[in-house]
């Protein structure tokens, strides 16, 4: 067989669309609120994890942190409940997290519960990243501006409150 390009061979019919399927547009793609949600988190999630290279820490491990050090104790289940996220994906990013002796994960009450608490050391790496996260939190106000951001911490709220599941 014959190698050339790789649109040799198809058939000059395969990817129309077939009149009766509704696919969509380009346009119409770039007003999804999932694609778009998701592309500013990744934006937001890059800068914060930049800003925190330095000390060893990534920005969602930060927010962990915080959240175990004000809610902590605290079980896995209500953790994840907090960071609406389900409990497999918080464990896969808790664990890096008590390696590295951040967090401690011990047993509940009863054999199914699991609780995190924040130890010495997640402590002291929080005093070292607060200044970090406040600096890179300050200048993305500063970018976005004051009052467009405070809307955006508006809306995003209104709407984990309004389609929460």
């Amino acid at each position: 067989m014959k190698r050339g390009c790789a649109t040799d061979n198809i058939d000059d019919h395969e990817g129309e669309r077939p009149q009766s399927a509704e696919l969509p547009t380009l346009d119409g793609f770039r007003e999804c609120t999932c694609f778009n949600l998701r592309k500013g988190m990744r934006v937001v999630t890059q800068l914060f994890d930049n800003a925190m290279r330095s000390i060893n820490i990534r920005g969602t491990q930060y927010t962990l942190l915080v959240l175990v050090l004000a809610l902590g104790p605290i079980s896995v289940s209500k953790l994840a409940e907090e960071m609406v996220t389900d409990r497999t994906t918080l464990s896969r990013n808790l664990e890096p997290m008590r390696r590295n002796g951040l967090i401690k994960i011990g047993r509940g009450e009863d054999r199914r519960t699991r609780i995190v608490k924040i130890t010495d050391s997640g402590r002291k790496k929080l005093e070292e990243a607060y200044p970090i996260w406040r600096k890179t939190q300050e200048d993305l106000k500063t970018k976005i501006g004051l009052g467009s951001w405070a809307s955006m911490m508006t809306n995003l709220s209104e709407l984990v409150n309004r389609i929460r599941l």
